[in-house]
């Protein structure tokens, strides 16, 4: 993949957030914390992720495109709003899946993977590089993995499948 773009690109707006594993133990029941379903598909050979986002039982289908870290951690990105017949077109693409449930927890995000099991990371997102540096993380907040590749979506996907090859195409349509 190409580096980052110095500026942003047209429409597109900067992403600033940091991660932290978490052991699930330390942050106590969940059960009464708001609560989002998300599909990602990470399109094989390109910076695209196509979400499906369900909460209340109201989907929500999106096309993102990542250009990239820079040094500073910022991160442009571009989203589109889809529809299912739009979703289901760009799900017959070749990529790797995740899926996660997000929940809303201490002006955060706590996202727990379905695959790989039991892994759960706490981003925070900033409107600000500087505000992202000064902020301290809550105490359930274990190891930083804001910079450790291993710990990207694209690359828990590629981690969620069951070998190397991407996924076949169609595995995550709507149905609708």
């Amino acid at each position: 993949m190409p580096d980052a773009p110095t500026d942003a690109p047209k429409y597109a707006l900067e992403e600033i957030e940091r991660r932290w594993l978490v052991d699930l133990v330390t942050v106590g029941p969940l059960t009464r914390l708001p609560c989002r379903a998300i599909d990602d598909r990470y399109l094989a050979g390109t910076r695209l992720r196509l979400r499906r986002v369900e909460a209340d039982g109201q989907p929500v289908h999106k096309l993102c495109k990542k250009y990239g870290k820079r040094p500073d951690g910022s991160e442009p990105i571009t989203n589109l709003y889809l529809t299912p017949a739009e979703y289901d077109a760009l799900a017959q693409l070749p990529g790797h899946a995740v899926r996660k449930h997000r929940y809303a927890l201490a002006g955060g995000a706590l996202d727990v993977y379905v695959a790989p099991a039991g892994l759960a990371i706490f981003e925070k997102e900033f409107g600000s590089v500087a505000e992202a540096q000064a902020y301290l993380p809550p105490a359930f907040a274990g190891v930083e993995v804001t910079h450790d590749p291993r710990y990207t979506g694209a690359a828990l996907a590629g981690l969620s499948c069951s070998g190397a090859e991407a996924e076949q195409p169609g595995s995550l349509t709507t149905g609708e």
